[in-house]
This record gives C-alpha cells, sequence and structure tokens, in this order.
C-alpha cells in the first residue's frame, strides 16, 4: 500500500483532505463546539493542531462554500443532525494572528490593521446592505488607512454587516489571538499595544447580538485589561481541563496507529520516552508535530518540537529568573517534581515582577513543564509540575548552558580548579563571579543559600558525563547542601557547604570553618567512600549578602 504523503507544515484543513494527505480525524471536535458555550477558548501549546482545527471549523460552518466533500468518511459524517443544520450553513468570520511577529509597536499596529484590512476585502459583499455613513468606515478600513477606534470595533461590526447581508448570525474564529500579545510583551512594548489589542477582541466578543459562536485559540487566556470579562457564556478549555482534552495533540491510540502505518512499531518505548508526557485534563497525549517528523524521518528519534522556534520568551524568563527559580530549575533538570499555585488568567505584565505563579503557568501552558496530579485543596488550583518530557529535558539542559555562555564566565573551567587542587585559582574566580552576577535580592529572603547553591549547580551542567551529581541528598548524619561523586575513582570527590553568616558567629571565616567541621561532623563524606572514592575535597562557602568566605580541605 502506498503511503500517504504527510502534511508536514501544512495547516489548510481543505488542501490536506483534497489532496489526499495523512489525516488524524479531530472532527468531532465540531460537536463539541456546537454543544459548548457561545463563547470559547482553547489554549494548548504551540504545534499543537490549533490552526488545522481552526482550518477544518471554517470550512465546515461557511455558507459561500459547498464543502460536503471535505468532510464525507469522516467521524463528524455520521451525525446527521450536526450536518444537516450546520454543515455550510453560517457566514464565517476566520481571523489568525499566528504569524505576526513584529519587533516594534508601529509595525505590530500595522500588520494587525492589515490583518482586519484583509479580511474586509474578502467579505466585500456585505458592503451590498451597508447606510453610506457606514460605507464609508467600511471603505476607509478595506483601504487600510482607518483610526485605530475603526479597526477596535472592526470586527464586531463585520459581523452585523454579514449577519444583515444573510439574514443568519456568524460564526467567529479567531485563531492564535495572544500571539501578537506575547510578541508585545517580549519586545517590550505591551503596555502600549494590550489596549489596542484588548479592544479589538472584547468589542467583538461582549454583548455580540450578531455572533452565533465564537472560538479562539491560543497559549494562554490573556487577562489583562479584561479581555473576557463580561464575555456570556465564555468556556475556556486549557491543558488542566477535560474539554477538547482528545482534540489537539494524539492520544496513544492515535500514534500507536501513525506508527503502524509508516511501519514505525519497533519505536514504540523511544516515542514514549521522548514525545509523551502531555496531561491535557487528565489524559495522555503525544506531541503531534514530532510525531509526523518521526514518521516523515522513518524513525529518527530527534528533538523536532524543541528545534521548531518559538523559545525566545522561555529563554528570557530562565535568563532572567530569580535565584529561586533557577535552583528549582536545577531541581526539575535532575528529574524531581515541584509545586506551584496555577493561574489560569495570566497576566504577562506579572512576568516582570517574577513572580513565580506566572512563570510557572506560562511553562505549564506553553508545554514545557507538564502537570502530574492537583495538589491543593478543593478549588485551590495547587499542581505538582515536572519536565514534559525528554525533548523538553534537553531544551532545558541547553538552555541553562547556552545562559552560562552567554555571562562569558567559564563555569566549568573555574571548577576544573578546584578538581586540580588550584584552591586559591578557585576562590579568586568565585568570588568575581558572585561580584559580577548578584543582586542584593539574589542573596535575601528566607534561604538566601539557596542561590550559592544554584550557582555551583550551574557550574556542574557540563561534568555530568564525570560525575553524579546529588544536590541536598542524606548523607551521613546529616543533609550535605551538594556531592560530586567522580565516575572515574582516581579522581576526587566533592563535598559543598552553604553558610549564611550570622554576627554571633564571629567574621566571616569563622562562618566557614564552622561549615567544615559540619561537613567531619556529620559524615558527610561516607556517601563519596561507598563509591570506592578515596580522595575528598572539603568546601564550606560562607556569605554575607555578596561577601564571600571560602575554605577549601
Amino acid at each position: 500500500m502506498k503511503l500517504k504523503r504527510l502534511p508536514i507544515g501544512r495547516s489548510d484543513f481543505k488542501s490536506i483532505i483534497e489532496d489526499d494527505m495523512y489525516y488524524i480525524d479531530k472532527s468531532m471536535l465540531i460537536k463539541e463546539i456546537i454543544e459548548s458555550g457561545d463563547v470559547i477558548l482553547i489554549t494548548r501549546p504551540r504545534r499543537f493542531g490549533k490552526t488545522l482545527n481552526m482550518s477544518m471549523m471554517k470550512y465546515f460552518f461557511r455558507n459561500d462554500q459547498d464543502n460536503k466533500h471535505l468532510f464525507e468518511g469522516l467521524k463528524i459524517w455520521n451525525e446527521k443532525e450536526i450536518i444537516e443544520k450546520y454543515l455550510n450553513k453560517y457566514p464565517v468570520i476566520y481571523i489568525t494572528f499566528k504569524d505576526l511577529k513584529q519587533k516594534n509597536y508601529e509595525d505590530m499596529i500595522k500588520s494587525v490593521k492589515y490583518t482586519i484590512t484583509d479580511l474586509y476585502r474578502k467579505h466585500k459583499e456585505s458592503i451590498d446592505v451597508l447606510e453610506e455613513f457606514e460605507k464609508d468606515d467600511y471603505i476607509e478600513i478595506a483601504k487600510g488607512i482607518a483610526d485605530n477606534v475603526k479597526y477596535e470595533n472592526s470586527l464586531k461590526n463585520l459581523s452585523e454587516y454579514l449577519y444583515r447581508y444573510y439574514k443568519q448570525k456568524v460564526i467567529l474564529l479567531i485563531d492564535e489571538y495572544d500571539t501578537p500579545i506575547q510578541q508585545s510583551y517580549l519586545n517590550g512594548y505591551y503596555n502600549e499595544f494590550i489596549n489596542f489589542m484588548g479592544n479589538i477582541l472584547g468589542n467583538a466578543l461582549k454583548d455580540n447580538e450578531y455572533l452565533e459562536k465564537g472560538v479562539l485559540t491560543g497559549i494562554t487566556r490573556v487577562a489583562k485589561e479584561s479581555i473576557f470579562t463580561g464575555v456570556n457564556n465564555l468556556q475556556a478549555s486549557t491543558v488542566l481541563s477535560e474539554l477538547f482534552n482528545d482534540k489537539f495533540g494524539l492520544t496513544w491510540e492515535e500514534v500507536e496507529k501513525t506508527l503502524k502505518d509508516y511501519g514505525l512499531e519497533y519505536e514504540k518505548e523511544k516515542v514514549i520516552e521522548w514525545y509523551n508526557g502531555y496531561n491535557f485534563g487528565g489524559l495522555e497525549i503525544y506531541n503531534p508535530y514530532s510525531i509526523i517528523n518521526l514518521a516523515r524521518n522513518k524513525g529518527e528519534i530527534k528533538y523536532y518540537w524543541i528545534n521548531s522556534s518559538g523559545n525566545a520568551l522561555i529563554k528570557q524568563l530562565i535568563r532572567e529568573s530569580t535565584a529561586e527559580v533557577k535552583t528549582k530549575i536545577e531541581e526539575l533538570i535532575e528529574g524531581k517534581e515541584i509545586e506551584s499555585s496555577i493561574d489560569e488568567n495570566l497576566v504577562y505584565g506579572d512576568l516582570d515582577k517574577s513572580t513565580e505563579e506566572s512563570i510557572w503557568t506560562l511553562f505549564l501552558f506553553t508545554g514545557y513543564l507538564t502537570w502530574t496530579k492537583h495538589t491543593g485543596e478543593e478549588g485551590e488550583p495547587r499542581y505538582s509540575l515536572k519536565i514534559t518530557n525528554k525533548e523538553t529535558l534537553q531544551f532545558f539542559k541547553k538552555t541553562v548552558v547556552d545562559i552560562i555562555k552567554e555571562s562569558k564566565i567559564h563555569y566549568e573551567s573555574i571548577l576544573m580548579e578546584l578538581i586540580h587542587e588550584n584552591y586559591e585559582e578557585f576562590k579568586i574566580a568565585f568570588k568575581k563571579i558572585v561580584e559580577r552576577t548578584i543582586s542584593y535580592f539574589d542573596v535575601s529572603g528566607e534561604e538566601p543559600e539557596r542561590f550559592y547553591h544554584g550557582l555551583i549547580l550551574g557550574m556542574v551542567v557540563g561534568l555530568s558525563k564525570k560525575y553524579i551529581v546529588k544536590s541536598n541528598r542524606e548523607a551521613g548524619y546529616g543533609r550535605a547542601n551538594l556531592i560530586l561523586i567522580p565516575k572515574e575513582k582516581t579522581e576526587p570527590g566533592i563535598i559543598f557547604e552553604f553558610k549564611k553568616h550570622y554576627i554571633k558567629e564571629g567574621d566571616l571565616k569563622n562562618s566557614a570553618e564552622l561549615g567544615i567541621k559540619q561537613i567531619e561532623e556529620k559524615g558527610y563524606e561516607e556517601e563519596i567512600k561507598s563509591y570506592g572514592i578515596e580522595k575528598i575535597i572539603k568546601v564550606a562557602i560562607a556569605f554575607d549578602k555578596k561577601n564571600v568566605e571560602i575554605i577549601v580541605k
């Protein structure tokens, strides 16, 4: 049997079906949309089929085409009542913002306006039912010369014009509505832009009597300026909810069929390890972009989704995050889970404040983390989070290493000074790092030693092939802050102890000596010795904000 072509880079439903390309049937989404609220917001990570599903709905509902042939044989075709009542029966406004990634405010405003201008040109049939003053406004938008206020009301007005022309309420489909909003945050013009974009969306969705149904897709639910406040009968489907949970991304059954169709059954275990892990409303979901590329490349396991761009904001947040966040990222890389409250109404402005809740929420909604269980009390949105799979794990590892490189400080070489017993060189280099990179806020708070802990962890990322890293693990009679166990017995083991300085301990050097004493008295070296390692380096780092004292034995 000849294998069908895979729709790599295609998101137009009609061309996929008419060209007889490989299609995983998600058509029952149409039934669920019809049976859901008046306005529906669906948030999923990038490349999980949002645009393709919106394209499918556009061709299903639009009344200016006969598209029956596209749906014959699909699951929705068996829903005869829906086919009779809804197929090609509604005027459809379809608009996508997925390609709007301009670097500055002026260009983004132009791009949004041009996208709407193009929409007006496509629906010029409705101009026949307009009053003269309405025609003037319509022509201004169609020419791209209207003012901002007219554009802010443009989607709502167009829905009224189409209602008058077709005598039928409108289906409004807005694809990737938050892409320009995210870009505005990433490029520093969020506060200027959000009101303009918020008004376009809010005006179209709130109390719009000409709207049969509105569907929006995006990565996040943006709460700023109350875009969705006051929207009647709004239903939101996020990665935390069961609504539509099998309609974006692939279930295991769909993955299994794809692998079988392309003769790749033997890759199942690797597929699970690399591309599984997404939890959408309690359902295990696989990354569709990676699976389709895996099939195209005859089962070659590699980083597909991670290498498909779209990582800039996540990298920026990791780079600019607090010591607490960086330390938790290290814990995630080690395979641990963290807990956080998740705010489904994300406010991009909160990211500037480095609020952990907003950062972990964004990481979850963008697919870099997944949730394993709800840990909060009833009604409390608190969840356990972990890195999604091996593909996203590699992203976190590489990003941490890249950030280290960007700092122009050779972390690994500094640690090698310690391993090679060049203790004074290590002390001097480490103190320079502290002077260059630590702010007062990095080492304040309840657990300031976590920053120093995270700094050393950043150094050892590149040594993972040579050392086993154990962080805050039981060792001897207490807990060592950080232990490095060499895989070669001829290399030294290293124990780190971090000590916050207290006045009662005397000077900073006394605090460091207490750290060495703690290592020795509590038997922290026993775990390293159990691996047959004879040489052990003990390092105590005492600190008072930016002031550091290091003792090595």
